[in-house]
């Protein structure tokens, strides 16, 4: 009888485990594969640090805010992640598309620095949403000779879907939107 009564209490559990719902998949999204890399912006030749970030985007959690009911409060997807920080996969997308190029006239290459402020997901309304990526860079001049160059941009897409997804695709296009105004800045800045 106590075998029986083990055997069925074994039995039970057994089957109370496969009816357990089981845990979503963890889904990772990196920025995709690289456009082509540009020129580097002519014969600029540059140092390009580690991409900085504010605590708040130095984890793998992609980033979302509902405007529309509480704009104070940032939010990140539960089963949808970064495969770095946000920061990191930028650094490796700055440094996959800025060639460097020989030196200005055999002076010493400038440091680049850029600081990612904002990259997240804005829904406006529940099934309306856009991503923001706000950052800045600092070329600092070789031998801290000179003042340093800033130039700050904000970019804005819409998400194609209210979803992960959508935010994922929006803002790998809008970091390669933004490289070549990077690029362009940075050829109007160096070398003078």
């Amino acid at each position: 009888m106590r075998t029986r009564f083990t055997l069925l209490a074994v039995a039970l559990l057994l089957g109370a485990c496969s009816l357990a719902p089981t845990a979503q998949p963890r889904t990772v999204y990196d920025l995709g594969p690289s456009p082509a890399a540009s020129d580097g912006g002519g014969a600029i030749a540059w140092r390009i640090a580690d991409v900085s970030a504010p605590p708040w985007l130095a984890g793998e959690g992609i980033a979302y805010r509902l405007a529309f009911q509480q704009a104070q409060r940032l939010e990140y997807y539960r089963d949808s992640f970064w495969a770095a920080p946000p920061a990191a996969l930028l650094t490796q997308r700055l440094r996959e598309q800025l060639a460097t190029p020989p030196a200005c006239a055999g002076r010493p290459a400038v440091l680049l620095t850029v600081s990612l402020d904002e990259f997240e997901q804005v829904f406006t309304g529940p099934a309306s949403s856009q991503v923001v990526l706000r950052l800045h860079a600092t070329l600092w001049p070789a031998g801290a000779t000179g003042p340093a160059l800033q130039q700050h941009w904000r970019l804005e897409r819409p998400a194609d879907t209210p979803d992960a997804p959508g935010a994922v695709h929006a803002l790998a296009q809008a970091v390669d939107a933004w490289l070549p105004r990077l690029a362009d800045w940075l050829a109007a800045s160096s070398c003078r």
